[in-house]
């Protein structure tokens, strides 16, 4: 499996192939957590837009989302292929 992320991530592929499972999936979840309040924030934000520091502030929260969208990504094809592994291995 291969990965090229499009942003710097706070840990390359070879240190998450070694993570623990555990650490995986609670890292997958504070992803989540961290880009759905994002989400929630854009969408209260698009009411003022026509702000110049809201539309900034709009801008900044797409590559936030952006940049932890991709471990978040790397983190869950790893947990897939870690659980697929598993089940051929029984």
């Amino acid at each position: 499996m291969e990965f090229t992320p499009c942003h710097p991530q706070p840990f390359t592929f070879q240190q998450a192939i070694s993570f623990d499972p555990e650490v995986s999936a609670d890292e997958i979840g504070r992803l989540q957590n961290s880009i759905s309040h994002l989400k929630r924030t854009q969408e209260e934000l698009q009411e003022y837009a026509e702000d110049p520091d809201i539309a900034q502030a709009i801008k900044e929260n797409n590559e936030t989302m952006s940049v932890q969208g991709s471990p978040w990504t790397l983190l869950h094809l790893l947990r897939s292929e870690h659980t697929h592994a598993q089940s051929i291995a029984r």
